[in-house]
């Protein structure tokens, strides 16, 4: 006791400050250890029961067409109160080419669309669940049996040329109604969209799980997902309006869209807010007349004499790259000011009359030819122009040319030019058609894309032989074309139809695994 007493106030300082961090250490330790405790207890509780064996908890089920539009669909659900997982699912396909798909995100549920049945078939799918740790929790197998389509009047598909491991390609095939569908590397379709009314035209964004739908009787647009469910309805403030032809999602938000008006037949292009309020408009009638004297004769008023197939935006410089078939070419606008930046058209058109367009007419550099009629202009990751060169004159050329007979040459091209926009010159560096003639020679509809994992380009030329003045049933044939970036063939597939007035619209190639994901 005496020596306690001989402490020094240092000496008790030390020794409450050696109780302290003893006591510390000893409550952290006791935390950690029920933290394991209890993070091991809610493994086991979730995932399994105390002899291993699997937790059965996840409620899983299978719904077949959910819209009543798609037939070759279905959508999986997955629901747990306290099961975390992500799911793979496969589709047994009848060639060795299984559809696998991975939704790795570790959710209690999941709304998984099983995209890619095949028609008149008993369809397998496989379904796994696995839980963070990767352990499985849950493995079905479902089957779908999916009823004949022939009573659609699809087309029938021919693949002539498959050089590619895989390919899904969807088309836009219009009737008196619509009828878009997707058709696999050995020509089976495996998706379609029943619509039953006329007028709805879809447009597909491409490779999004939207699907873009315009109504050119209505000044509506909506957006439908890959079940054929309605995801939104947007009513377009200004009642004339309505939609056509394409769209493209602009990448601050809202859509880029041609619009008809009673004045402005194909020559008004709209940015659209997510509701449907208009956040920009160009309109060609008054953009043009800025270049043109006051006695021009090109353009009139409440005719489709521009008549605008595309629009596309252009980030690089803040613009707006516009397809004008009938009478100029493929335009570019900046964005803010409407202001023409430069004309990629025939020079023997009229528009090339007039000073104050000719002065904005991209300068063709050695054998590059000039594109007439054209779909699609669309700018590649290399900064070159893809487009589908159609081969029609349009409106008001006089040109005396080898192959232009009645209004147009007798081919089509897909063709990739390289712009110059400082010179103001236009390199054409590749195409692939000409050599064709009139084998691919498709003077109305048609567009272009492109695959960045094989570096590869491709066209439809959807309108082959269709004479749309004949009394007789046409026998149109589309025909979907790939070739790598040197125009070597890698796809080519022929679609034929027997059905009155019908047109193969345009074409996307389809990654359905993105799509899901």
């Amino acid at each position: 006791m005496s020596q306690l007493l001989n402490l020094t106030t240092a000496d008790f300082q030390l020794f409450w400050k050696f109780a302290y961090y003893t006591k510390f250490l000893f409550k952290s330790k006791i935390i950690v250890l029920c933290s394991i405790i209890l993070f091991s207890c809610k493994e086991d509780d979730i995932y399994t029961d105390e002899n291993g064996v699997t937790n059965l908890e996840l409620s899983v089920t299978l719904t077949e067409n959910p819209s009543g539009i798609a037939p070759l669909t279905a959508v999986i659900n997955t629901s747990s109160t306290n099961s975390y997982h992500k799911v793979a699912i496969t589709i047994k396909g009848k060639n060795d080419d299984d559809l696998h798909y991975e939704i790795n995100h570790l959710k209690p549920s999941h709304r998984i669309p099983i995209l890619g049945l095949y028609a008149n078939h008993t369809n397998t799918i496989q379904f796994t669940a696995k839980n963070n740790l990767g352990k499985i929790i849950s493995e079905k197998e479902f089957t779908v049996s999916t009823s004949p389509i022939g009573i659609l009047n699809l087309p029938s598909i021919e693949i002539l040329t498959a050089n590619l491991a895989e390919r899904f390609t969807l088309v836009e095939y219009r009737t008196i109604t619509n009828k878009p569908f997707v058709f696999d590397l050995h020509g089976e379709i495996r998706w379609f969209l029943k619509f039953e009314e006329s007028g709805i035209q879809p447009i597909v964004s491409n490779n999004s799980p939207i699907i873009f739908i315009g109504d050119k009787n209505k000044p509506k647009y909506y957006k439908y997902n890959w079940l054929g469910e309605v995801l939104n309805e947007i009513t377009i403030p200004n009642s004339e309006m309505t939609t056509h032809h394409s769209q493209f999602t602009h990448p601050n938000g809202g859509d880029i869209i041609p619009i008809d008006t009673e004045d402005a037949i194909g020559s008004l292009i709209c940015h659209f807010d997510e509701s449907g309020n208009i956040l920009k408009q160009w309109n060609m009638n008054e953009i043009v007349l800025n270049y043109l004297p006051e006695n021009q004769d090109m353009m009139v008023i409440g005719k489709g004499w521009f008549h605008c197939n595309y629009a596309r935006y252009d980030a690089t410089d803040n613009s707006i790259i516009l397809s004008g078939r009938r009478s100029i070419g493929v335009v570019k606008l900046d964005y803010n000011t409407g202001e023409i930046k430069w004309i990629l058209g025939d020079p023997q058109k009229k528009w090339y009359q007039y000073q104050g367009l000719r002065d904005l007419a991209l300068q063709p550099i050695g054998n590059t030819q000039l594109p007439l009629g054209q779909h699609s202009p669309i700018k590649l990751p290399n900064g070159n122009m893809l487009l589908l060169d159609n081969g029609w004159d349009g409106y008001d050329r006089k040109a005396n040319e080898d192959g232009l007979i009645n209004g147009g040459r007798q081919y089509s091209r897909l063709v990739e030019y390289t712009i110059d926009e400082t010179a103001m010159t236009v390199t054409q560096v590749m195409q692939y058609g000409k050599e064709k003639g009139q084998e691919l020679y498709s003077r109305v509809v048609g567009n272009t894309g492109y695959d960045l994992k094989v570096d590869s380009r491709y066209c439809l030329f959807g309108a082959i032989a269709y004479n749309p003045n004949s009394n007789n049933v046409p026998n149109t044939e589309g025909r979907i074309i790939e070739v790598d970036n040197f125009g070597n063939l890698l796809f080519d597939a022929k679609l034929n139809t027997q059905v009155s007035s019908s047109l193969f619209y345009r074409s996307e190639k389809i990654d359905f695994e993105s799509i899901i994901k």
